[in-house]
């Protein structure tokens, strides 16, 4: 998200047009509806161009929808632009999963924090096959206890592409908010037709979802310019962690106590050295801090799980 009064240098000749809902589109396909084959060096100024050159008017928020990876257009984007945060969007499997930790800390370097996590497709719900199930029973007869299996088959949602990564997201990085999306027909039929699904279907569970992320998004990125991150540093004297917090009073603990917080599979909390401390700590976007351990060890620890009073 760029926040584009700050940002953009506004120019053209007219505004963009608003689409029947009130929001301003701008598409590479609008300008080439045509193939167009483009190496990593044409990227960079058709970002800009796109992004910087365009008329926009008065905006509220200005959303890239970016391509996978860390490639070229994110690295332009972030460079170029104030980006004021990033929205990853994933799915299930272990390899999305690994592209999420590699997106979030790509964003940290260049200063983008992360605020909210989408996990598409996480599983797929069948109760629009309820009706025809009841059908399908009357008409073979099917007895009541095989009938109530069906019924539960039915309502249970399956997950096809693998059990949710949110909750381990959570437990990472501390982003609270983290939704998941599940496969369902209207989201594709309200694409194609080009009529959002928060106006097309407003009670559905996808819009449910939209309309969460969006009021997370936007509480999110008003409390960037607030948001005060604890000071965090070792006293070899005292053998203790020090945090400040904002208000000016300090709290501490202990590098094993700290140690155990961390949700590493490579961790060993029941076999830490008595003289583990901590080398160096370094914030990892508005929610976690990066420490690097005397035993080689690294660890991503939400600061909700150790310091009193944080909230994500």
């Amino acid at each position: 998200m760029v926040t584009p009064r700050e940002s953009l240098q506004l120019d053209g000749e007219s505004l963009l047009p608003l689409d029947a809902h009130g929001v301003k589109l701008m598409s590479m396909g609008f300008i080439n509806p045509g193939v167009m084959p483009l190496r990593g060096v044409k990227v960079t100024p058709i970002v800009q161009q796109l992004v910087g050159r365009t008329r926009w008017g008065e905006l509220d928020y200005l959303i890239v929808d970016m391509p996978p990876g860390t490639g070229d257009v994110q690295l332009t984007l972030s460079q170029d632009f104030q980006v004021a945060a990033a929205v990853l969007v994933t799915t299930p499997q272990r390899l999305a999963f690994v592209d999420v930790v590699k997106g979030v800390e790509m964003f940290d370097k260049v200063g983008i924090p992360t605020i909210a996590v989408v996990e598409n497709m996480s599983e797929v719900q069948l109760g629009k096959l309820s009706s025809e199930l009841e059908t399908l029973i009357a008409r073979h007869d099917i007895s009541d206890e095989a009938a109530a299996d069906l019924r539960a088959l039915v309502a249970t949602p399956q997950r096809v592409f693998g059990d949710s990564r949110v909750s381990r997201l959570q437990e990472m990085w501390g982003i609270r908010s983290s939704f998941s999306m599940p496969l369902m027909p209207e989201v594709a039929s309200s694409a194609d037709e080009g009529v959002p699904l928060v106006v097309a279907t407003p009670d559905s569970t996808a819009a449910t979802v939209y309309r969460d992320l969006a009021k997370a998004v936007d509480l999110e990125v008003g409390r960037l310019g607030e948001r005060q991150l604890p000071q965090i540093m070792f006293s070899s004297e005292e053998q203790r962690i020090l945090i400040a917090i904002s208000d000016g009073s300090m709290q501490t603990i202990s590098p094993l106590e700290l140690r155990r917080r961390c949700r590493s599979p490579s961790n060993t909390p029941d076999q830490l050295p008595q003289d583990l401390a901590p080398l160096d700590f370094a914030p990892m976007g508005n929610y976690a801090v990066s420490v690097r351990w005397s035993d080689g060890h690294e660890s991503l620890i939400p600061y909700e799980s150790f310091v009193e009073g944080f909230q994500s």
